[in-house]
């Protein structure tokens, strides 16, 4: 669905925290089966960014969940930063200590249905559709990993409205 349709509900400016924290509650169930924590590093004068709060949530939910299928039981940590780039745009990082992914899955993990997971674990489409997501919000997402260390996603989105695009003129010949 989040392929086919655009979003119905209008962007609005929106706190980042509060986005974060909701994306963890919702997951709190994940969370407290792998036994991992959460820990947030805001600027104290984080800026508002710009979007739709219901689909910026669930981009956090599957960034949440995949890291919690990652994570060493008990021992897991889900770690979200954010600071302010300057030039209108807020980076926000979601990092965690999990397995890692190994450097030739990298190019691969934004792939409809790319998947290590074992069958009937995962479809391999929600990282497609946060990255769907993030491009819908003008955003960029990025993902850096070490093996047996972790994996980082870094997340840059508009703190301002942005003009959606002009659609593309009819073609006369048609």
């Amino acid at each position: 669905v989040t392929y086919a349709r655009p979003p119905s509900e209008a962007p609005t400016a929106l706190n980042i925290g509060e986005v974060v924290e909701q994306a963890v509650v919702f997951c709190a169930h994940v969370l407290e089966e792998c036994g991992a924590k959460v820990t947030q590093a805001f600027e104290a004068d984080t800026p508002q960014v710009y979007g739709v709060k219901a689909q910026l949530v669930q981009v956090l939910i599957n960034l949440i969940t995949n890291a919690c299928h990652a994570m060493p039981l008990g021992a897991g940590q889900v770690r979200f930063a954010s600071r302010a780039l300057g030039d209108g745009r807020l980076l926000l990082q979601v990092s965690d200590n999990g397995r890692g992914i190994p450097e030739e899955h990298l190019k691969q993990v934004f792939e409809p249905f790319f998947t290590t997971k074992s069958e009937g674990q995962g479809t391999g489409l929600g990282l497609s559709i946060v990255r769907n997501i993030v491009e819908q919000h003008r955003g960029e997402i990025r993902v850096s990993s070490e093996v047996g260390r972790g994996t980082s996603f870094e997340i840059t989105l508009a703190c301002r409205a942005v003009a959606p695009e002009a659609p593309e003129p009819p073609d006369p010949e048609l």
